[in-house]
């Protein structure tokens, strides 16, 4: 059983997403685990780290993701585990985990140097488990090419098996690759893959944006696996909020007043994913009734439409379980621009 470990540089680099990609293209066998937990997610009175309960639901190995991460917090573990005891709980996790796989992924916490006070980042873990060690890079050209020259000149590789990295959300391929892969390759770092930016993947559905909002439906319900292509704030009038061209992109998501129903009514006539209506405020009965009937779902908020929207910024693209076409496309995409061979 070989093991790969999958680190980034930045948090949101898309280690999830490449675990998931590689998966499907090596068409392995595959086992998982994250020892350092960031995600928290509370489910069947456990914690779970939301990617590994992800990834762990589509590898189908779902009653093992409550046991993939070893801890979530710093003090927690230095009070349960001496350094000796978590390398052995680390190899223990890692030999289950990989029983009867021909590949384990081990996907390391946000950057490099999370859980490194606990022997828990991703270097330690490469170390500990003999594993090959993969960096996703993400964040724009500079950041990413300054990140990579901060991992060759700075970050000490001695009892790592450095596989190379993976350059991930790159919009302009060919341009990356004619401006930066000679640079790189100066640097002597192996670039297994440069993969291309996807705004789909980006998008989320309008039940992500209720789920992550705690906001309560109260009415559309059937038009929650739309996706958000854009967000609106409406804090002007109707008549004002035609006007902007922004108003009328296709999928947008609202977020304005629940007393608003001039502008609520304005958007249900148009190409609306969802309507966030602030201040627990419920529309007449006659607009709920609309939204039912056109199938956009209403969610409501106790706060102001100010931090509604700031939430809603905040959010982080996560992929969900029930989102089947976004794992096909990344096991497509890494498919055609990863060198497999290397792994």
């Amino acid at each position: 059983m070989k093991a790969v470990v999958i680190a980034s540089t930045r948090r949101s680099s898309g280690k999830t997403s490449m675990v998931l990609g590689l998966a499907g293209a090596l068409k392995k066998r595959c086992g998982y685990i994250k020892p350092f937990g960031d995600r928290l997610l509370y489910r069947k009175k456990r914690l779970w780290d939301y990617d590994a309960a992800l990834v762990c639901h589509v590898f189908g190995l779902s009653e093992e993701a409550g046991s993939a991460t070893i801890g979530f917090e710093r003090a927690k573990l230095r009070y349960m585990y001496t350094p000796d005891a978590l390398v052995a709980k680390l190899q223990e996790l890692a030999a289950t985990a990989g029983a009867d796989k021909e590949l384990l992924f081990v996907e390391a916490s946000s950057d490099l140097s999370a859980g490194v006070s606990v022997g828990l980042d991703a270097l330690s873990l490469a170390r500990a488990l003999k594993a090959r060690l993969l960096v996703v890079v993400a964040d724009g050209e500079d950041a990413v090419v300054d990140d990579i020259a901060f991992l060759c000149r700075s970050v000490d590789m001695s009892g790592v098996d450095f596989a190379g990295v993976v350059i991930n959300k790159v919009r302009d391929l060919e341009e990356f690759k004619t401006t930066h892969i000679p640079e790189l390759e100066r640097l002597g770092v192996k670039v297994l893959g440069v993969l291309p930016h996807v705004p789909e993947l980006s998008e989320v559905s309008v039940r992500y944006v209720a789920d992550m909002l705690f906001a309560r439906v109260v009415a559309g319900e059937r038009g929650l696996d739309a996706r958000v292509k854009a967000v609106f704030v409406g804090a002007m009038s109707a008549d004002a909020a035609m006007r902007y061209p922004a108003f009328q992109q296709p999928g947008k998501l609202l977020i304005t007043s629940g007393d608003r129903a001039d502008i609520v009514l304005a958007a249900l006539e148009s190409n609306t994913a969802g309507i966030v209506l602030a201040h627990n405020l419920l529309p007449p009965p006659n607009v709920l009734s609309k939204a039912s009937e056109r199938g956009v779902p209403l969610l409501l908020v106790p706060v102001d439409t100010f931090h509604a929207a700031k939430q809603v910024d905040d959010l982080e693209p996560l992929i969900t379980r029930e989102e089947g076409d976004k794992v096909a496309r990344l096991q497509e995409l890494v498919a055609s621009h990863f060198d497999l061979s290397a792994l």
